[in-house]
């Protein structure tokens, strides 16, 4: 059975101070779930070593929100593979529409994203979806998987994120979520072998409250789910994480 994940993005929030009341508060929280479920936080880059440094020891992961693909150091601004994993993280987000629509990065961009993310040993988070107003084409992901080997795909996580959830007031509907999330793991299954598909965790992101996430984890192709407004609310958090340990549990 796949372990479930449970990912909080906290966007451009969050200073240290309060990184570390969230942590001191969340943490007894979930002190009975770590073992059920795997758990990542990605801070601001600002706040990553600081959480990374606080979460020692605890099973909960530490993931950044996004890394620069290109060589070399002359990239101000921007955070390689290599300082993110310098800084405490084993994880990495790529590929969210905010940052797709504010740098104009297509697939292929984010492509190499995942790549740099193999390239400094962490485990790609990819974040993928329709964008607004059309049809999911889960045959995107031939290019934003091009040049990954099976064992390195077995090796990532994977967000089904719609570009319309985001900032709403609710998810999209179940069936909605579920449908996404089976799409991508068909569409792994006939490229990667069923084995790869079976052993990777699919989870929906979008507007996710502790309120609808119960629905959302009905289905057993949807192996978790991504919080950003509630991922950086302790308790909020903490719920959707014990909701999730329970759909798993049933």
């Amino acid at each position: 059975m796949r372990r479930p994940l449970a990912l909080s993005n906290w966007k451009m929030a969050m200073t240290l101070a309060q990184a570390w009341a969230f942590i001191r508060d969340f943490l007894p929280r979930v002190a009975d779930l770590v073992d059920q479920v795997e758990i990542v936080i990605c801070p601001p880059y600002t706040a990553i070593h600081a959480v990374a440094e606080a979460l020692r020891g605890t099973g909960i992961d530490v993931g950044g929100q996004d890394l620069w693909p290109g060589p070399g150091e002359a990239h101000t601004g921007a955070v390689s593979g290599p300082l993110l994993a310098d800084a405490g993280a084993t994880w990495v987000m790529v590929g969210h529409w905010e940052i797709r629509r504010r740098l104009g990065e297509d697939d292929a961009a984010v492509h190499w994203k995942v790549r740099a993310a193999f390239d400094a040993g962490l485990r790609p988070i990819l974040l993928v979806g329709e964008p607004h107003g059309e049809p999911f084409d889960p045959d995107r992901l031939a290019t934003l998987l091009a040049r990954c080997a099976s064992e390195e795909v077995a090796q990532m996580a994977f967000v089904y994120e719609p570009e319309g959830a985001i900032g709403r007031a609710e998810p999209v509907p179940p069936e909605h979520a579920a449908a996404g999330c089976r799409a991508i793991r068909r569409w792994i299954a006939e490229r990667f072998g069923k084995p790869v598909a079976e052993a990777i965790r699919i989870i929906y992101g979008g507007s996710v409250t502790p309120e609808h996430a119960a629905a959302l984890l009905a289905d057993p192709d949807v192996d978790g789910l991504g919080a950003s407004r509630r991922g950086r609310d302790p308790a909020a958090f903490a719920e959707i994480v014990r909701q999730i340990a329970e759909s798993r549990g049933r």
